[in-house]
């Protein structure tokens, strides 16, 4: 294996009942809290409630900074910043899902900064300290919850851009399965689809011959694929929902490429630029350009992907391994095409000009030029 540096310090409560730590250990952290969330389902669900009546009882005192879109955009962030510095809060307490803690990630960074938060997405300033964070998931997917990353949207630039950087790591994080319960069928399994290719595409982009990292990988993704049907099907299955919210935070924690080189992206990296050009559910976009993806990929990723058929669905071969990917995708009443959005052909090399942008951004753009994308494309279209 090769060398790696691997560092985590996220405290998970995990099971029933856990948020009943939620006030003692923000206020820990500080005594005002910045309480980020979304667009208002916490308050039909009565989480709200609780949220607050924990902090009330522990002494916090919270600023609110609801609407987070879906996508989270640049504006909305830059108005979270802004509060968090005139209210002088100590913490951010983030409840919701990965676009929430997103949002709350670029907050923290951005309360503590004297640049503009989108410096930090071009890369032209680092984040060295943030507010510490606390996070209350909500929905099983990104993996945010337990790493230092986050992906936010410029709507004026048309550029979703993401990075890292190890001061954003939550210090704490709540992961109660029964709080997905709500999480509707569409979200569950665009949720379940994006921690899956957090997994496949360090998997296929990989050295496949490490027993360790590719057992870790495999049973991370063999998870994903039997409980997020059941999830779909039966909101209320606690150890469907367990199981998806663990495997979709050890997804993305650092775990699986350990040992295994730089971690890798590029069906993400392309699908960013669907979510910022049409809005589309992150998950979704990379129901589509994940296979097409592994189409165009397959004599140069044919060892990864002859692995991936048959470690994970047990099949012979890169083409029945890419078939029984798409029939689970559409399992979940994932959309599998381009045309599935209403994305049409004529539409791919605006799409791939967006996307060389990450490319660039990501260092990928010596293999992955606007020409290369264009063709990943047009094998979703």
């Amino acid at each position: 294996m090769k060398n790696f540096r691997y560092f985590n310090p996220v405290c998970i409560y995990f099971g029933k009942g856990v948020l009943s730590r939620l006030g003692k250990e923000v206020s820990k952290l500080g005594k005002k809290a910045l309480f980020v969330y979304g667009m208002g389902s916490i308050k039909r669900t009565g989480l709200y409630d609780r949220v607050v009546e924990q902090l009330k009882e522990a002494g916090v005192e919270f600023v609110e900074h609801g609407g987070v879109k879906p996508n989270p955009v640049l504006s909305h962030t830059r108005e979270g910043v802004e509060k968090a510095k005139k209210e002088n809060v100590d913490v951010i307490l983030a409840v919701g899902g990965g676009s929430v803690i997103d949002e709350a990630k670029a907050i923290a960074a951005g309360a503590k900064a004297d640049c503009d938060v989108w410096d930090f997405f071009e890369f032209k300033a680092i984040v060295k300290d943030a507010l510490p964070i606390v996070t209350v998931l909500t929905i099983s997917g990104t993996g945010s919850e337990m790493n230092a990353g986050l992906v936010i949207t410029n709507e004026e630039k048309k550029a979703k851009f993401g990075f890292r950087a190890e001061p954003l790591y939550p210090k704490v994080s709540f992961l109660d399965p029964t709080l997905t319960f709500t999480v509707p069928p569409d979200q569950t399994a665009y949720g379940a689809v994006d921690a899956f290719t957090h997994v496949s595409e360090v998997y296929c982009n990989c050295d496949v011959n490490h027993d360790l990292p590719k057992g870790i990988m495999e049973s991370i993704m063999k998870t994903i694929v039997k409980w997020a049907p059941v999830a779909v099907k039966e909101p209320e299955n606690y150890e469907a929902r367990a199981e998806l919210m663990w495997a979709s935070s050890l997804a993305l924690c650092g775990i699986t490429w350990c040992g295994v080189g730089d971690l890798t992206l590029p069906a993400h990296m392309i699908e960013h630029s669907l979510s910022a050009l049409y809005d589309v559910a992150h998950g979704a976009g990379l129901a589509i350009v994940t296979p097409g993806w592994m189409k165009y990929m397959r004599e140069a990723r044919k060892e990864q992907l002859e692995a991936f058929a048959k470690g994970v669905f047990g099949v012979e071969g890169i083409d029945e391994g890419i078939e029984s990917f798409e029939r689970w995708l559409k399992e979940l009443n994932c959309p599998t095409r381009l045309s599935d959005i209403g994305v049409k052909s004529s539409d791919i090399p605006e799409i791939a000009e967006n996307a060389y942008q990450l490319s660039v951004a990501w260092g990928m753009s010596d293999f992955y030029t606007v020409e290369v994308i264009k063709e990943i494309l047009n094998l979703c279209a």
